[in-house]
């Protein structure tokens, strides 16, 4: 383990651009490096920090943090600390001691003029690649769709349209909610991809039920490249073990006032359950100095004025500490106002302060919804329309030319738009129809009618009999067993998902039919750790020897997704509409490509008839998405239940069903016309998602293969050909380094074709936004290879003897990541192309066309010509050094103009926004009027660096 000292200087080998940092603090586990010039800090494991001990050797030159430029004479170590002896350039003799804890926070390592005039010189490939990965650096930090394209995920116009919105925003605060089998889980992996990768959160913690633990996982790694660590007890307990405390023998121990490394730091990036959260310790997951919190399920939440749950409270207690925080639930409103009003507190304490007002101004929306849709579907506006658009908008041309821009803004400023999107299939087009089939059955004697002390308990018989007995004893004489038996049997070559209420209802079923039946078929539920669930999955979705049918408990109607299968079969019926639709939701999913089956058997005479025509012919939750169905419920509930009870009186049933339906209307009409059409406008826009697929699209089709495979050659990686666009990469033999980023030891396959990565989980996407593809890039710029070189060019038209300098240089603000200053000023490339008269001709002759026609020389040779022109040479480079200097400044004044006129504009619309819309921060405001200072402050010390030297003798 690498041996670290508060005071000392290193450098980041990951990111060189953050400059020379000074390490703060360590303990036995982690060291803490600040990085002054940039005003950031890492914490890195100790024994795999990717640091470099930054230490200058006798005659070379050191800067203060003053300025000063001293030659050092002596080095002594003092404590682990080095100090610099110097004499000052140009001074007397004098030694002047500088302890590196003193050296400019600023360091330009391997300076490519003094490689070149030293004769450490590299072939024109590296040189070549190194223009290559400055290119690939530039047009990354230019892209229009930055951290969007990197996912392995279809590209859906309102998942990226989302991303894209929320993804883009300082600590963002929203409740993704929508639909289910609407892709929340993807919204929610691409926006932590985008908030990572443009270092907009660097600590996430997402809390999910345990039973999608091991899915989230794996989706993470495998859609985002994103490797999480899951937190259990287990783990808390190893990082604070007695071993870690590194005690002597013979200590006597009061474990009340050890104090010890917070074990979540020792991870950037951590998952756990939401059952850990329960009952972990708060205060130690609480100071876990986590950017981004994400919940999954939120629903699950509970909350109500007088009595809010413990769960709710850990994650409020969590979320006040934490910048960002992402909420998923399907379900936000069909809980009820209070369950709703719950999860916007959660997101804004300031701004839903009120259960009262919130529902008061909840109403006040219906209105500007009317006045949406008018506005969208009226082609020509009457004067009274513009008059009532005129009423909430006095600051914007009202005319149908500029309706998009008025859409935008009365969205904007109204509702919960900006901490709320919710897409429901009504405006998401894609998804298969769905087609209810009733499988009723002859009514069983041997179940009782008169079961259970109170009324809940009679119903849940009821409507699941075969828990009346210990055993799976039913399984004998249950008509629905035989209609299942001809079932599967009927359809042996189809995937088929069952879902009961009851785990102990799924493993009956299981194992009547697997050894009673010889049916290929597994189960899944909640009594199954994790990795056995895992595998009953993969075992269904294999398409060759896999299960022919999966029984489920209830909890397979959450979270997991079962689209190659389009038959599903409800064994029994919830009382919770939420829930039907929640079991519904496993199959009907974007990328389902069949219509979808619901199979419902039942028995006759039964309250399970009841309850199938409650959903059927009551509220049609069957065959369409039922978003109201909470309230129904609400609204029918005492009526169900005597109509459950009484399930032999027809009279009272068809009563039930009339009022369902008239409930029903109702609702739906309510939600139709009130603030649900408003949200909705909000959480989509049609033309903006299509423009965001195109770009994506476009970028997917400017695959970096060619420069992948430089590296790889020049870095000794093996490369051979899998299959069609496919790909096995590992390591050679002779590797030019020790590894290559993100290459495992194996190797991995992999492709650069979305489809084909869509299509196999095994096969990476590589694209530039994957670890390989930025790691080496960063890798390539990091190193001094490639920096120096010489060549002979061969063409006619040039005189032999004449000499060239090809010199690169780049401008790249070093500033905290949180201010974004690559969207200001990106990693930029400047070009300059001289002649021994101090011409550029960059603009004439481009670097592709110059290098076909550029070819080794010996570096002998190379050193020779150096040696012999080096007068001329350093003309030539410091004349190439005045023409970058020119260009750079031009960029440099443009940039801090666009960026004060782009901030200003930012700053006056949110502040207008505030006025009228309260879901405008006050912090979103002032880390505007932050960020614009210290922008102005970094852009202005931007610097011009000089990246590479290649001098070419025409011969």
């Amino acid at each position: 383990m690498t041996d670290f000292t508060i005071g000392q200087r290193w450098l980041s080998e990951n990111e060189t651009e953050l400059g020379l940092g000074l390490v703060q603090n360590v303990d036995h586990r982690l060291v803490t490096v600040y990085f002054p010039a940039c005003d950031d800090q890492r914490t890195y494991a100790k024994n795999n920090a990717p640091l470099s001990r930054v230490a200058f050797e006798v005659g070379e030159q050191i800067e203060t943090m003053h300025g000063e430029m001293l030659k050092v004479e002596r080095i002594e170590p003092l404590n682990g600390i080095l100090v610099y002896m110097g004499k000052q350039t140009g001074g007397g003799d004098e030694l002047i001691p500088v302890p590196e804890t003193q050296l400019s926070h600023h360091l330009e390592l391997n300076k490519a003029s003094d490689r070149l005039f030293s004769g450490q010189i590299d072939s024109l490939r590296w040189f070549e690649l190194r223009y290559a990965a400055m290119k690939a650096k530039e047009q990354q930090q230019l892209c229009k769709v930055n951290g969007l394209q990197g996912p392995r995920v279809d590209l859906i116009g309102h998942q990226l349209y989302i991303a894209s919105e929320v993804g883009n925003r300082f600590a963002p605060r929203v409740l993704l909610a929508d639909e289910v089998g609407l892709g929340k889980t993807i919204e929610a992996g691409m926006i932590i991809h985008q908030q990572l990768l443009n270092h907009r959160a660097q600590r996430v913690l997402i809390v999910v039920p345990q039973a999608l633990v091991n899915q989230w996982f794996v989706e993470m790694i495998r859609r985002f490249n994103l490797h999480f660590s899951i937190f259990d007890q287990a783990r808390i307990d190893s990082l604070i073990s007695l071993d870690d405390l590194e005690l002597g023998e013979n200590v006597d121990i009061d474990l009340n006032n050890i104090e010890v490394e917070n074990p979540y730091l020792s991870e950037q990036l951590v998952l756990c359950s939401s059952e850990f959260l329960a009952e972990c310790d708060l205060n130690l997951i609480k100071d876990g100095e986590w950017e981004l919190l994400v919940v999954d399920e939120a629903h699950h939440l509970e909350w109500s004025p007088e009595q809010p749950s413990k769960e709710y409270l850990r994650i409020e207690t969590i979320a006040r500490d934490t910048a960002g925080l992402l909420l998923l639930s399907a379900t936000p409103e069909q809980l009820g106002q209070e369950s709703h009003f719950a999860r916007l507190r959660l997101l804004d304490p300031d701004r839903f302060h009120s259960l009262e007002a919130f529902v008061e101004e909840q109403q006040a929306y219906q209105p500007i919804a009317e006045l949406v849709s008018q506005i969208v579907e009226q082609e020509t506006w009457t004067s009274s329309l513009k008059q009532q658009i005129s009423q909430y908008l006095d600051d914007v041309e009202i005319c149908e030319d500029n309706r998009d821009r008025i859409l935008s803004e009365l969205l904007d400023r109204n509702g919960t738009g900006r901490v709320l999107y919710r897409n429901t299939r009504k405006n998401i087009k894609g998804f298969p129809k769905r087609k209810v089939i009733a499988h009723p059955v002859d009514n069983c004697e041997k179940y009782f009618d008169d079961v259970g002390n109170d009324l809940n308990e009679t119903i849940a018989y009821l409507l699941h009999p075969e828990t009346q007995y210990a055993d799976e004893s039913w399984t004998q004489f249950d008509p629905r067993i035989g209609w299942l038996k001809n079932f599967l049997k009927e359809n042996r070559s189809e995937k088929i998902l069952i879902i009961c209420a009851h785990k102990d209802t799924a493993i009956a079923l299981d194992l009547h039919c697997r050894f009673k039946q010889g049916i290929n078929c597994c189960t899944f539920h909640e009594d199954m750790d994790i990795i056995s669930r895992d595998r009953a999955a993969a075992h269904f979705a294999d398409q060759e020897d896999g299960a022919q049918a999966m029984f489920c408990s209830e909890i397979g109607s959450e979270g997991r997704n079962f689209q190659f299968s389009h038959k599903l079969v409800l064994m029994d019926l919830p009382l919770n509409p939420d829930l039907l639709e929640q079991r519904i939701g496993r199959l009907d999913r974007i990328g389902q490509n069949q219509d979808i089956e619901i199979h419902v058997p039942f028995m006759q005479q039964s309250a399970q008839e009841v309850i199938f025509n409650w959903y059927h012919l009551g509220m049609n939750a069957f065959e369409k998405t039922n978003s109201a169905g909470s309230a129904i419920f609400k609204r029918t509930k005492a009526q169900l239940f005597d109509a459950l009870v009484n399930h032999s009186d027809q009279s009272q049933q068809e009563a039930l069903i009339k009022e369902t339906q008239e409930i029903t209307a109702e609702i739906n009409q309510a939600m139709e016309s009130g603030r649900d059409k408003l949200l909705e406008l909000a959480s989509f826009n049609q033309k903006a998602a299509d423009q965001l697929v195109e770009y994506v699209a476009e970028r997917d089709s400017l695959a970096p293969r060619a420069f992948m495979e430089s590296c790889w050659d020049r870095f000794g990686v093996q490369v051979e050909d899998h299959s069609e666009k496919t790909y096995v990469i590992r390591p050679g033999d002779h590797m030019f380094i020790g590894s290559f980023p993100a290459l495992p030891e194996d190797g991995i396959t992999a492709t650069y074709d979305r489809k084909t990565a869509l299509s196999r989980d095994d096969i990476q996407f590589i694209s530039w936004e994957h670890p390989m593809v930025s790691g080496a890039v960063d890798m390539v710029l990091s190193e001094d290879k490639g920096n120096a070189s010489v060549c002979i060019l061969k063409n006619k038209a040039i005189k032999a003897g004449t000499i060239l300098m090809e010199v690169l240089y780049h401008i790249d603000c070093v500033a905290p990541k949180y201010l974004q200053a690559q969207r200001f000023l990106p990693y930029t490339a400047i070009r300059v192309l001289t002649d021994v008269n101090g011409n550029d001709l960059a603009e004439k002759v481009n670097h592709t066309n110059l290098s076909k026609q550029c070819q080794k020389i010996p570096k002998n040779t190379s050193r020779q010509v150096l040696k012999s022109e080096e007068k001329i040479l350093r003309k030539m480079l410091a004349s190439a050094d005045k023409k970058a200097d020119v260009k750079a400044a031009k960029v440099l004044d443009s940039v801090l103009t666009n960026m004060q006129v782009s901030q200003s504009d930012e700053l006056n619309r949110l502040i207008s926004l505030q006025k009228k819309n309260p879901n405008i921060r006050n912090d979103e405001i002032e880390f505007i009027k932050t960020q614009t200072q210290l922008l102005e402050k970094y852009l202005k010390d931007t610097q011009l660096q000089l990246e590479a030297v290649r001098v070419i003798v025409a011969v």
